[in-house]
């Protein structure tokens, strides 16, 4: 006879096969061989790259409580930078590529695709799922099956914890008082010498409880067939910041404030169990949040109306049927619904001014008001449907096809503090303030609101004439009283609301081929389709296919080694921020200079005779509260005595999109081996080669120049979305004409009215308003090109005169004559319509082309082929839970290539997946782009990565189950860059000047931390488990990240370049965290 065989225990994971192996041995047959099955093996069904963490083995290392601090355990996970920890850059991608899915439910956000909440001003706020009821997380960071998709990224997949056959429940606590943290390191340190402070993170301290209860239904029958599980988490998160020194907000809060986040997570599964065959289990879980009011935005301001208080969170429900028909068939289908929310409340209504003049503290800071608002509610509604058939035909086929439908909503509104205005018609000179006759009358009565920046007129472009822009005195400097005006930078006179959703369908077949015992063929396709829609527009992205094909030999087919091989090919699916954006209604008041409020008596020595200075309050400072006071008196653009430049309004109803345009994808490379040792050691080795083969981008088809040219002609730019490329052709390429920088001294001007014009600009003014030779002559003479003079005589309407850097080197003007033609105006002077299509180009008379129409010109557009190239090799080394110890250790070695990083850009802080500053304008010129499209290091480049974590049992001693666990993170810096602005968008970070990683890298990082854990057994059921863990227990503090802005904005020299950074509000803090320790308890039956 045999012995008797059972399993004692077997685990088995999402997606994963689980081998048991089973030896018949002779013997009595009273004798019982008992089996377990490790967690870790060699899966020789798949060749798909996954990581799979379950709760037996994260419970027992030294890990934060948030679910996405599991990520990095994989191999191919690094942090995002200012995505947040909660989204890692898996596999090369951006933070936000990533797909994340909890019981079925997918917990991204739908505008931008972070996990949980993402709010625009502040980024990641994460999701509540913590590890109380998590049992198991897989990250995968390759080898897609075709079931997988929506994503370029990674794939991350969470189970919940069930109820069981047996009652078991835990009740605990966590703590981690500020006393158990040391002293960080800050930007803002002294010994660091910034000018441009942000303020100081001083600490956390976090508490949190745990109440969990899993079982069976004890009614009768139901005992067998009707399971729960609830867990209630909540928890407190106080954050200690100093404001920055000097400030305002220093003095009202003594120095130091407490942020505090309170979160209400809870959890709860029913599971039906129909027959042995046939399961329905429905989950729903959630994290509503809020927070004190204080100040998030800014650490950096005057007072206490920069404060504001959030109300945010998600709740997510699932309902799933699965059922084995047979033996060989399979089929499961789910519902799913999830909502997420984000609410901000300013402490007053107050409009925002930061000044940046550095006339009364140093560097930047925020004067008055809060700013941005951007409250949001959506839901996200999903089918899904997968049947799976086994049968033979020239050895094993397992058959599978699947489909999946979304449809997510999001309700979106955006406003600035400080109530709203009318759009004056007119300028302080009783002038268009070039708003452009076609658009004056749409504009002007408009209410809009406004953020404001006060700046010095020398950070301003074509501002020397200002005698309306007031004196300031210089408290820091102690030097003469400087010229000062308020910038507008933004504002929206459209109402503010858009409300946008998407239809997403996707379906696949796929294959399972197992040849023998040896050889498996995996061959798939999956089909996407997208359609986005705004309030305005709506976009159809289909027939998207993408092949998977998986190869694996098992050398001995006894599942102990493997040779794989992968090809994938992965769409990304556009959030709906493009929706919001570039598919509804926005429009903004750009570039509106204003001046502040003034007086004429009592102003500060050195002020010149007759001129006005700014209001002050009872202390002699700036009367910020009182400073603007919007009106066509104090409107200064292109008035006389006022800003030489128009006001830039940007009137979009949508973004017309490039015919043909098609979804973004990425294609994958996978090659590996595995091998199982005794003693169940894992050990593999894998390449993995992931190319970005196409994006979808807005572009604008002109040069920065030409932006500015279009600007002083009462211009804007329009957005097309496409498929930018090397050979693309969609729109019409300008004859740029270059000539030196020009006479700006300002004198009487007749064209004028005798108002005071620049030497330059009065020559042009004249030519325009009266064509003639000799008008046409004298421009010549001052250096203007005759190319850019037609044949009746008449300028140009688009010229850019002393076309400058950041830095305010004049490198020359530039002038836009017509590509189509010599002569651009009628008989009568006036200018010809715009040409629509090239056709009607070559026609001779019928209209003019000046450059960046929409509509192909037979010559490629002077974009460059976005580039994406991750090159890595990844050595693991792991251990199912056996001999009192199990582990996971990996090394990755990789290289990350290119010019366009992904749905997010950290070059500029920019979360518009789809529709991102990095294609908008092309390189004129004047080359006042850079290096953006040069190929180098992209940010989230790091060429290695060290994960050990090992977890050791004691089964013996007086501290028999004493649980020891380690933890050891080894990370390269990150690549650093100069960064610069360039005119048309004025904002910090948009242009890598030299090249990316000119400033070589960040330090390297290394963290090593401990889990200590003891149970205090009252019996074989019932526990009180005793745990501490402790990180960064070398209490390492290098920073990961400088200052790479060389400019605050464009014309502003940033002092703190190549300084230790952070962002406003401390959101994002650049330094590695100091030691911090932590204690649990938990009662565990």
């Amino acid at each position: 006879g045999f012995k008797s065989a059972s399993m004692k225990s077997a685990e088995v994971q999402i997606n994963k096969t689980t081998s048991i192996e089973v030896i018949l041995e002779t013997g009595q047959v009273s004798e019982t061989v008992e089996v377990s099955a490790a967690t870790v093996t060699v899966d020789t069904s798949t060749s798909a790259v996954t990581a799979d963490i379950s709760d037996t083995f994260f419970q027992n290392i030294p890990v934060q409580r948030g679910v996405a601090n599991l990520f990095y355990l994989s191999p191919g996970a690094v942090d995002g930078i200012q995505t947040g920890s909660n989204n890692p850059s898996i596999s090369g991608s951006s933070g936000l590529e990533n797909s994340y899915v909890a019981d079925g439910v997918s917990i991204n956000d739908p505008a931008f695709g972070g996990l949980g909440v993402w709010a625009r001003s502040y980024g990641a706020l994460g999701s509540g799922i913590n590890q109380s009821f998590v049992k198991e997380v897989q990250i995968k960071t390759g080898g897609f099956e075709p079931q997988y998709g929506h994503a370029s990224g990674g794939i991350v997949q969470i189970v919940t914890k069930s109820g069981s056959t047996k009652t078991h429940g835990e009740l605990g606590g966590y703590f981690h008082p500020l006393g158990m943290q040391t002293t960080p390191l800050n930007a803002d340190d002294p010994q660091f010498g910034r000018v441009n402070l942000f303020g100081r993170y001083l600490g956390n301290a976090n508490y949190e409880g745990d109440a969990e209860l899993g079982g069976y239904a004890p009614l009768g029958k139901l005992r067998d067939h009707l399971f729960y599980f609830g867990n209630f988490n909540p928890s407190v998160n106080n954050q200690y910041v100093a404001p920055a020194v000097g400030s305002g907000l220093s003095t009202a809060y003594n120095g130091q404030l407490q942020r505090t986040k309170t979160s209400y997570d809870y959890a709860g599964k029913l599971t039906f169990k129909i027959n042995d065959r046939q399961t329905i289990e429905s989950s729903v879980f959630g994290d509503p949040s809020h927070t004190n009011n204080v100040p998030w935005a800014s650490l950096n301001a005057s007072d206490k109306t920069v404060n504001s208080k959030w109300d945010y969170g998600t709740r997510n429900w699932a309902a799933r049927y699965d059922g084995t028909l047979t033996s060989t068939w399979l089929v499961d289908g789910a519902f799913t619904w999830s909502w997420n929310h984000f609410t901000e409340t300013p402490l007053a209504d107050v409009t925002q001014i930061q000044d940046e003049s550095a006339l009364l503290q140093a560097g930047t800071f925020n004067a008055q008001g809060f700013g941005f608002l951007e409250p949001y509610d959506s839901n996200t509604r999903s089918i899904s449907f997968d049947t799976s058939k086994t049968f033979h035909f020239l050895g094993q086929h397992t058959f599978s096809i699947g489909y999946n439908w979304q449809f997510p909503v999001y309700d979106d509104s955006t406003s600035y503090s400080g109530g709203k205005f009318a759009l004056p018609a007119t300028n302080a000179s009783g002038g268009d303030p070039g708003y452009g006759t076609a658009t004056n009358p749409t504009v002007a009565g408009k209410m809009t609101d406004a953020s404001l920046v006060l700046e010095p007129i020398s950070a301003v472009s074509n501002s020397s004439g200002c005698t309306l822009c007031p004196y300031m005195a210089d408290s820091v400097g102690g030097g003469s009283p400087v010229q000062v005006v308020l910038v507008q930078s933004r504002g929206r006179f459209d109402g503010g609301i858009t409300k946008s959703s998407g239809k997403y369908h996707a379906g696949y077949v796929n294959d399972s081929w197992a040849l023998g015992k040896r050889v498996t063929v995996n061959l798939g396709l999956r089909w996407e389709q997208q359609r986005l829609v705004g309030n305005q527009l709506n976009k159809l992205f289909n027939d998207m296919w993408s092949p998977r094909l998986g190869f694996v030999l098992d050398p001995k087919g006894d599942r102990k080694t493997k040779f794989y091989a992968n090809y994938g090919r992965y769409a990304f699916i556009l959030p709906l921020d493009a929706a919001i954006r570039a598919l509804s209604a926005e429009d903004d008041v750009l570039g509106a200079y204003w001046a502040p409020a003034s007086k004429t008596t009592g102003c500060p020595a050195g002020t010149p005779a007759g001129a006005s200075c700014i209001q002050t309050d009872s202390s002699g400072n700036p009367d910020y509260a009182n400073m603007f006071k919007p009106s066509s008196a104090t409107l200064l653009n292109s008035a006389s005595g006022g800003i030489g430049n128009a006001v830039t309004v940007g009137l979009s109803g949508g973004e017309p999109f490039q015919p043909g345009i098609r979804m973004e994808y990425t294609d994958e490379y996978v090659a590996g081996f595995q091998h199982e040792f005794r003693g169940g050691i894992v050990f593999g080795v894998r390449y993995i080669d992931r190319r970005l083969k196409r994006v979808i981008e807005d572009e604008g088809g002109i040069s920065v120049e030409q932006f500015n040219a279009l600007a002083n002609n009462g211009g804007g730019l329009n957005y097309f979305i496409g498929n930018p490329n090397l050979k693309s052709d969609i729109f019409v390429n300008p004859n740029e004409q270059t000539f030196a920088g020009v006479d700006e001294t300002q004198s009487a001007c007749a064209a004028n009215g005798g108002k005071p014009l620049g030497a330059f600009d009065c020559a042009l003014l004249t030519a325009e308003t009266n064509p003639s030779a000799a008008n046409a002559a004298a421009l010549v003479a001052l250096g203007f090109p005759s190319s850019c003079i037609d044949t009746n005589n008449a300028p140009t309407p688009y010229v850019a005169p002393n076309v400058a850097n950041t830095f305010g080197t004049v490198l020359g003007s530039s002038c836009f004559p017509a590509v189509n033609t010599g002569t651009w105006t009628d008989s009568t002077g006036s200018l010809l319509s715009d040409c629509t299509n090239l056709a009607q180009s070559k026609q001779a008379g019928s209209c003019a082309a000046f450059g960046g129409e929409f509509y192909a010109d037979g010559k490629p557009d002077t974009y460059k082929d976005p580039r994406r190239v991750y090159q890595a090799v990844e050595i693991e080394l792991n251990k199912g839970f056996s001999h009192n110890w199990a582990l996971i250790a990996n090394w990755r070695i990789a290289r990350l290539n290119g010019n366009y990083e992904g749905a997010f850009r950290n070059d500029n802080n920019q979360a518009d997946p789809g529709i991102s500053s990095l294609f908008d304008l092309t390189e004129g010129a004047f080359g006042l782009l850079g290096k953006q499209q040069g190929i180098g290091p992209l940010n989230t480049d790091r060429r290695h990565v060290i994960n050990i974590f090992p977890v050791y049992v004691l089964d013996h001693s007086r501290l028999k189950g004493m649980v020891f666990g380690g933890g050891l993170r080894v990370q390269t810096g990150l690549p650093l860059t100069t960064l610069v602005a360039q005119q048309a968008y004025q904002n910090a970070g948009e242009v890598p000047l030299f090249g990316r990683g000119d400033l070589g890298r960040a330090p390297t990082t290394a963290g090593i931390d401990a889990h200590l854990e003891y149970p205090w057994k009252f019996n074989d059921r019932i526990s009180l488990k005793f745990g501490f863990d402790a990180f960064n227990i070398a209490n390492r503090k290098a920073r990961t990240l400088i200052d790479q802005n060389a400019d605050q904005g464009f014309g502003v020299v940033n002092q703190d370049f190549k300084l230790p950074f952070a962002t406003n509000g401390m959101n994002n803090y650049f330094f590695q965290q100091p030691f911090s320790s932590r204690l649990s308890l938990r009662l565990v039956f």
